[in-house]
């Protein structure tokens, strides 16, 4: 997976910057143009995130054969896509090769994940509904502002990680759920955006979680994801999320943290210092940030990772 990052001060050279989109940028506000882009390629998956301190008309074709949703992260914004206006924090959303047209805020930060077009489709399915899949058309979904407050935490994260440590995110489990989670993430708001009440019975609930636990069991040497479950349990993030808060108390991902989490101890106590470091050791289990993961390390466990015995 490859990270990449620059600082450009023309809308037109932005524009250029971002892999595999064909469009263009201009500047229609005056002042000195500065512009940001972080972006993330991998087989299959593209991320980037973008900042511009100007409005700017970007228009252009969507790259061939993916689908791509895109989200404000700072500030509600009022701008136009697809002829639609975009008055607060919202999905935007385009098919494979579709035309687009995007007049933007006077600044504008954004972050935008692309996926091959069949896999969107079925994760969407699967994750959210069906009937989210055709709400996506639309271009333009509405979304609470305190669930974009989340995606911008994590992925503020693990822009730190990758300026702090690139090398963390050569581990295949770290890249893996770096992909995952801000998958599951933008599928969240997609989500939020086409809310549907549905509840279950407690036990339904209770065989959800059991059968997550024999997936974790039967995996034992690899990290999972939200989305692995959500694939493999062929139910929806909402479904999986009310099981485990229900159930157990706390939320997927804060259940799959603590698995990782005590993988990492197991593993610290199973080997000498000088045979294996903390930070390979934390990698291993996709951990990047590696102040993020010892105050985690220290709340599960009560102690920071330097502290734990290691093998004689």
């Amino acid at each position: 997976m490859e990270f990449r990052t620059a600082a450009l001060a023309d809308a037109h050279d932005l524009s250029h910057a971002v892999n595999g989109w064909e469009q263009i940028y201009r500047q229609i506000t005056p002042g000195r143009f500065e512009g940001t882009l972080f972006q993330v390629n991998s087989p299959g998956f593209q991320f980037f995130q973008e900042a511009t301190n100007r409005r700017v008309v970007q228009s252009g074709v969507s790259p061939c054969g993916v689908s791509s949703i895109a989200v404000p992260l700072t500030a509600p914004m009022q701008g136009t896509f697809q002829g639609q206006r975009v008055d607060g924090y919202a999905i935007m959303a385009l098919g494979t090769h579709e035309e687009f047209r995007l007049y933007t805020p006077e600044s504008m930060h954004y972050a935008v994940v692309s996926l091959a077009a069949g896999t969107m489709e079925e994760l969407v399915g699967i994750t959210v509904g069906d009937a989210a899949v055709r709400q996506l058309r639309k271009h333009v979904l509405p979304v609470p502002g305190e669930r974009v407050a989340v995606l911008r935490e994590v992925l503020t994260r693990y822009l730190d990680a990758a300026a702090r440590n690139p090398a963390g995110f050569v581990n295949p489990s770290a890249t893996r759920l770096f992909q995952d989670e801000v998958v599951s993430l933008m599928l969240g708001l997609l989500e939020a955006a086409t809310d549907e009440a549905r509840d279950l019975t407690h036990s339904t609930y209770s065989e959800i979680v059991r059968r997550c636990e024999r997936l974790i069991q039967d995996q034992a040497d690899e990290p999972l994801t939200v989305l692995d479950l959500c694939r493999h349990l062929r139910c929806s993030r909402r479904t999986l999320q009310t099981s485990f808060q229900r159930v157990a108390n706390v939320t997927p991902v804060e259940y799959l943290r603590s698995i990782r989490l005590n993988a990492v101890r197991q593993l610290l106590r199973s080997t000498a210092a000088g045979e294996l470091l903390i930070g390979d050791a934390a990698a291993r289990w996709g951990f990047t940030h590696l102040s993020y993961f010892a105050r985690e390390y220290r709340d599960l466990f009560g102690e920071l990772p330097s502290q734990t015995p290691r093998k004689n």
